[in-house]
C-alpha cells in the first residue's frame, strides 16, 4: 500500500479497564470518528499482553512476585506468537457486524519486552534482557513471527518501542552497535508482509537516534510532538524525503486532558507541511493514563474529544492543500 495525502490514526492504548464491551465501545467510536488506521483497543499493558503469553508457554520466562524474570540462559523461541489475541478480538467483532476498518496492529518491539524481564541484579534497565543484545535477538525472533501474523488481518503494523528513547541518546546505553539495531527492525518489517510497517517511540528523540532509525526500512516514524516540540529539531523535510519515511505526527497530548482545540491542532499540522507528501497525524501517545479527576470514564471522554477534533483538523488540512 503506497500512501500519499494526510491520515490519522490512534497509538492503541486507552484509560478503560479491558473488557469486551469496552472494547467494543473503543472500536466503534473510532470508526465513528473518521479515523483512518484505528489501532485495536490495547486495553492492557503493553508488555504483559505479549509477555504473559509466553509465560505460559514455558519458553524460559518466567512471573514471580509481580516480576517477569529469565529462569534459563536463554529464550526458547519455539512458541506461538504472543499477543494476538485482542487484534484477532477486534477484526473478528468487526467481521460479525459488517463493519469495515483499516486496523492497525500495535506490536510491543523486542527491546521494550527485553526491558520488562529480569536476568541479574543490576539496577533499573542494567539488569534487565536489554542488556544482552542475544536476548533481545532471540525475543525479536519471537516478534517477527508476531508481525507475520499480524500483517494477515491488519492494514498497517506499528512496533512500539517507547524505551528506545531511554536507551539511545548521545551513546547507546548498552554493549550494541546501531547495526544491531537496525539489523533488528530490518528483519521485522520484512515479515510484514508488505504492509506499512513503522515504530513509535514516544518522549525526546535524540539526533543520534533518530539517525538510527532513518537508516531502517520501515516505513514511518511516529513519535509525540505535542508535548516535545525539540523533537521537530531531529528530522528535516530533506532527510526524511531521501531515507523514503513518512513521518507520524503527536499533534495532540495524550497527558494533559485540556482538549486542544481543531484550530489550534490544525496550527500545529501546518508546521509539518513540507515534511513530505504524506503524513500520518495521531495523539502524542497512548491514553492509558489519562485519567481525568480519578475517572476513567472522564479521560475517555475528553480523550475521544481530542480525536475528534483532531480527524477534524486533518481534513481542513487536507482541504487546504487541495
Amino acid at each position: 500500500m503506497k500512501l500519499r495525502g494526510y491520515y490519522t490514526s490512534t497509538i492503541g492504548s486507552f484509560p478503560l479497564e479491558d473488557t469486551e464491551e469496552n472494547r467494543g465501545r473503543c472500536i466503534r467510536d473510532l470508526i465513528a470518528l473518521g479515523i483512518n488506521f484505528p489501532a485495536y483497543p490495547q486495553l492492557s499493558d503493553m508488555g504483559r499482553q505479549f509477555l504473559d503469553d509466553l509465560v505460559a508457554q514455558n519458553c524460559g520466562i518466567i512471573y514471580e512476585n509481580g516480576r517477569y524474570k529469565l529462569a534459563d540462559k536463554r529464550i526458547s523461541v519455539n512458541v506461538e506468537p504472543p499477543g494476538l489475541k485482542p487484534l484477532l478480538w477486534t477484526v473478528r467483532y468487526l467481521r460479525e457486524r459488517g463493519l469495515k476498518a483499516n486496523i492497525k496492529a500495535a506490536i510491543t518491539g523486542p527491546f521494550t519486552l527485553a526491558s520488562y524481564i529480569e536476568v541479574g541484579r543490576g539496577t533499573a534497565l542494567l539488569g534487565t534482557a536489554l542488556s544482552d543484545i542475544r536476548l533481545v535477538e532471540q525475543i525479536a525472533q519471537i516478534v517477527a513471527n508476531v508481525c507475520s501474523e499480524a500483517s494477515k488481518v491488519s492494514a498497517m503494523i506499528s512496533i512500539d518501542e517507547p524505551v528506545l528513547g531511554v536507551i539511545v541518546g548521545v551513546r547507546t546505553a548498552f554493549k550494541y552497535a546501531e547495526s544491531d539495531i537496525i539489523r533488528t527492525f530490518d528483519d521485522l518489517k520484512s515479515t510484514c508482509g508488505g504492509k506499512p510497517t513503522g515504530i513509535h517511540v514516544c518522549g525526546r528523540i535524540s539526533p543520534r537516534l533518530a539517525e538510527i532509525l532513518l537508516k531502517t526500512d520501515l516505513d514511518f516514524l511516529s513519535h509525540e510532538f505535542r508535548d516535545s516540540p525539540e523533537n521537530m529539531r531531529v528530522y528535516d523535510p530533506r532527510s526524511l524525503r531521501d531515507h523514503g519515511k513518512i513521518l507520524s505526527v503527536g499533534c495532540v497530548s495524550s497527558k494533559n486532558p485540556r482538549v486542544e482545540s481543531v484550530n489550534e491542532i490544525l496550527e500545529f499540522m501546518m508546521k509539518f507541511k513540507g515534511y513530505g507528501d504524506c503524513l500520518i497525524f495521531t495523539p502524542d501517545c497512548g491514553f492509558r493514563n489519562l485519567i481525568v479527576e480519578g475517572s476513567r470514564e472522564k479521560g475517555y471522554d475528553v480523550a475521544i474529544m481530542k480525536l475528534k477534533n483532531m480527524v477534524e483538523a486533518a481534513s481542513r488540512l487536507e482541504a487546504l492543500s487541495q
